[in-house]
């Protein structure tokens, strides 16, 4: 049975879309190329200006934009509390293969659904559990394929009562989700940009679980060098914070110094 009315129909055409890359039309009709997706341009304090680019445009011209980010932390399960990592798909045009926040996405003009990119990329959404807004990111990079991504990034934070075979990573959008314990993952802020760590080299490897859109839960193993350069230091302040939420602090909030 789908939820909200939704057909059977009407699914498997949007995780047809999901599998190439693309997003449905609002009402399910017609798949569009993510490259097609029309985004509001802001100014850098995130102000509006009115205009708006496909996100191919948005990408080659590096105009500000909005994402939301969502930060998982599983607090039931054999490694809880553990923080999510994606796994990027290979075919993305940015850090293919590289671990990332648990889940991310651009924010469509006119989208009501706050957690379509969550529930697409991870096959839930934040209905139990809390869920916290941390505050806004600024990020810019510059790939070397061209790609200038300048974002203001909403971010949140959900203490899921789930564990990682829960979750349900999107095929061909995931390559697949990575739980690591929150204490490990604080490592990574001792790291430096070549993976090494002090005093104990040890401490560069992180235990982690892992499990693929097959459904496949295995064993693992986090190296630094698995995130993009600039990833480390952040994502062990979130799980600082994540440590802060589950201790009982209300309002955790994300320090910017942590920008890209």
């Amino acid at each position: 049975m789908y939820g909200s009315g939704r057909s059977a129909e009407t699914h498997g055409r949007a995780a047809e879309a999901a599998r190439s890359g693309s997003h449905t039309r609002p009402g399910g009709e017609v798949p569009v190329p993510e490259a097609e997706e029309w985004l509001d341009v802001v100014r850098p304090d995130g102000s509006p200006t009115g205009r708006r680019l496909t996100r191919a445009d948005v990408h080659r011209r590096g105009a500000w934009h909005r994402t939301r980010t969502v930060w998982v932390v599983l607090t039931h399960g054999p490694d809880a509390p553990a923080l999510v990592l994606q796994q990027r798909g290979l075919a993305k045009d940015t850090w293919p293969g590289r671990l990332d926040a648990s889940s991310a996405g651009h924010l469509r003009p006119g989208d009501a659904d706050a957690w379509r990119e969550l529930h697409e990329e991870l096959g839930l959404r934040p209905r139990r559990g809390p869920l916290l807004r941390l505050g806004e990111r600024r990020s810019q990079v510059s790939h070397p394929n061209g790609v200038v991504d300048r974002e203001l990034q909403d971010l949140w934070l959900w203490l899921a009562p789930h564990t990682l075979a829960d979750l349900r990573p999107a095929r061909g959008e995931v390559a697949a989700l990575l739980s690591v314990r929150l204490a490990h993952a604080a490592a990574l802020a001792r790291t430096d940009e070549r993976g090494a760590a002090a005093p104990r080299p040890a401490a560069a490897v992180l235990p982690a679980r892992r499990l693929t859109p097959d459904g496949r839960l295995t064993a693992a193993a986090v190296l630094p060098a698995d995130l993009p350069p600039g990833m480390r230091p952040y994502t062990a302040h979130i799980a600082a914070l994540a440590r802060q939420a589950l201790d009982g602090n209300p309002t955790p909030t994300y320090d910017p110094t942590f920008d890209a």
